[in-house]
């Protein structure tokens, strides 16, 4: 072979190498623009579902807050208190409450009927709403040192106040005192205007008359 015809060999080859880099390097490019474009893709999508989740958690964090708001509000309107201690029964009757007068020391769980036995054992519901709703919620007790004897030594303008099972705490303050005959059942009442009452019901000496106290919920 003669020097010139190696040397043309030798930059066709070169020529040949030359176009099959240039073809490499388009191809590396064309791979690199893919890649980049999916990772944008991919990038583009993370973002719309990191936005979501933060649109849902933000939505989420709001609607806590306006339960929370509610909370708070019925705090404000029945202060909430632990009621862990409060038994589930007394022995063949629920327990719903619990009344407290402390002017003159009671503390009694409000039993949910009124039966012979049940007034034997504590206080309890003779009629009216659930515990510390809109009505007229009676409470009748025996005239025993222990249950409502004392109950004749409040007045007008007395507070006391109910907590129920739910842990609700409502003051009530006395309006009314009187003592009717056992037959008369104005004190029953249900028509309160709204409000939230309490009737307090014993026998006065004697057990010829009732003694009643009403109260109303303390605004």
């Amino acid at each position: 072979m003669s020097k010139k015809n190696f040397n043309t060999g030798r930059r066709a080859k070169k020529s040949n190498r030359k176009k099959i880099a240039i073809k490499i390097y388009f191809v590396i490019i064309v791979i690199f623009v893919i890649i980049t474009g999916m990772v944008i893709a991919s990038n583009k999508k993370d973002d719309n579902k990191e936005n979501n989740i933060a649109q849902k958690a933000y939505s989420e964090s709001q609607t806590n807050v306006s339960n929370l708001t509610d909370i708070k509000e019925v705090k404000k309107q029945d202060e909430v208190v632990s009621v862990s201690d409060m038994p589930k029964k007394i022995g063949n009757y629920e327990v719903i409450g619990k009344i407290v007068i402390d002017s003159i020391d009671v503390e009694k769980y409000i039993l949910n009927r009124t039966t012979i036995n049940s007034l034997d054992l504590s206080v309890t519901k003779f009629t009216g709403p659930e515990i510390n709703e809109v009505g007229n919620f009676c409470i009748t007790g025996h005239n025993y040192k222990n249950i409502f004897k004392r109950l004749k030594e409040l007045e007008i303008g007395d507070e006391f106040y109910l907590v129920g099972t739910d842990g609700r705490r409502v003051y009530y303050k006395i309006y009314d005192k009187y003592s009717i005959n056992p037959e008369n059942e104005e004190c029953l009442n249900q028509e309160t205007g709204g409000k939230r009452e309490v009737t307090l019901i014993t026998c006065d000496p004697g057990a010829v008359t009732r003694l009643i106290i009403k109260a109303e919920e303390k605004i």
